[in-house]
Order: C-alpha cells, then structure tokens, then sequence
C-alpha cells in the first residue's frame, strides 16, 4: 500500500501512546504523521476538524492510509470522505455502541474527566463506513491491571463471560459491515498498539493490504465468534 500513514489515537490518550508503533512503520519504509488530538476537550467532530486542520497541507489525491486505536478510528471515520484514504487499520475501535462509555459517562466525575467525546461514544455512530481495504485488530486480554476503566467493566458485568473483548471494547462492537479482514492479539486495550503481534500485523497489512499469517491463529472458538458477529451486523 502507498501513501503517508495517518496515526491517530485513543480518547485521554496523546501521540506518544502511538510513537512506538509509529517508529515501527516509518522504519519499514511508510512515511509517518502522529497526530494529537484534544480526546477529552471536544467532541467526536471537533476532534475530527481539528485533525482536518492539520492535514491541511495535504494536495488533493495525495494517498493516506489510517493507523488507528480506540476513538481514533471513530474520528477518522468522521473524515472518511475528505481525504484520498487508501486503508485503514483500526485497533479496538468502537465502531459500535460502548457499552463502557455509555455506562460509565453516566458518572458525573467522569463526564467532566473524559469529556463529550466519552458520552458520543455510548451511542451508536451514524458516521461514513471506515476506507477499506480495512482490517481490525482485537484484543482478548480482557480486565487487566494498567486498564482501570477495564475494572469499572467487570464489576458491572458488562461483558459476557465468553465474550471476546479487552477489557474496554469487544469484539462485537469493533466489527462492522466494511471490514475485509480480523485479527486478534492476546494484548489489553491500554497497550495493544505496543504489542509485537499488533506490529507485526499492522505492518503485514501496510505491505499486503490484509493480515495474512503474520499474527497468532485465532482459536477456533474466537473464529466462530467473528463469524457469528459479521452475521449478526448484516442481518442489523
């Protein structure tokens, strides 16, 4: 695949949660721009026109292709029709409803911390399809000690016990109709964009357009629970 990658990431998170995998790229040869955001200031669209602004110097039809995690996929959906995307690689995007920002952003504390975007999120996006060629990225690691929202989510029950997820969002809410390929990498929602399968999986798809074999094989249970999620949107 061609074209600058576009580096966008998670809702109270910074550019420097995606500067290890962004080195990673731009050493296998893609030129790189890692963007900030202001997550937690604004609201899902504002984020997205700040973004704009800053690719402003972008010529029209210059390629792009998206690396994203958590909201970062969300707000690159919202510019979908802007920019001359030529794919995207989202890493545990709420293309759903989150179940845990809906119920947590009912928390007055944490509306003021979070901010608007956190609260948008609990609804269902009515936002463009993502570009495709488009490939997900999940994580199984479910609660973990450096994801504390991921301890709020299992305290309510907020997941089903055999649900895939990683500890903030499942696999059921980052699947969507446009999506043409899934990984899933035993990693948490805090640090999935530094795990070595995650590189490996991004890169393969930079190079290829699709996963491969570069990550680890899904369980054959976690295949028919991606089966079943697809059947699940286009019967929606």
């Amino acid at each position: 695949m061609d074209g600058t990658v576009i580096l966008l990431h998670g809702l109270g998170r910074t550019s420097r949660s995606m500067a290890a995998l962004a080195s990673s790229i731009d050493a296998a040869g893609h030129p790189t721009r890692n963007l900030d955001y202001r997550s937690r200031k604004r609201t899902v669209r504002e984020c997205a026109e700040e973004v704009s602004s800053q690719l402003g110097d972008l010529r029209v039809g210059d390629p792009v292709i998206g690396v994203t995690h958590s909201m970062g996929g969300v707000v690159l959906r919202s510019l979908a029709s802007r920019f001359n995307w030529q794919g995207v690689v989202m890493l545990a995007p709420p293309n759903h409803a989150s179940s845990l920002a809906a119920w947590s952003s009912r928390i007055a504390p944490v509306r003021w911390i979070m901010g608007p975007a956190c609260e948008e999120l609990g609804r269902e996006p009515h936002l463009p399809d993502p570009p495709k060629p488009c490939g997900v990225i999940v994580g199984t690691r479910g609660a973990t000690l450096d994801n504390p929202p991921s301890w709020l989510a299992a305290a309510r029950g907020l997941f089903a016990v055999d649900e895939v997820h990683d500890g903030t969002v499942s696999l059921r809410e980052a699947m969507h109709p446009a999506v043409t390929d899934v990984a899933m990498v035993n990693a948490s929602h805090t640090r999935i964009m530094d795990h070595p399968e995650t590189v490996a999986l991004v890169l393969k798809f930079l190079a290829t357009g699709g996963f491969g074999t570069a990550g680890m094989e899904p369980a054959e249970a976690e295949l028919r629970t991606v089966s079943e999620s697809l059947t699940a949107i286009g019967d929606s």
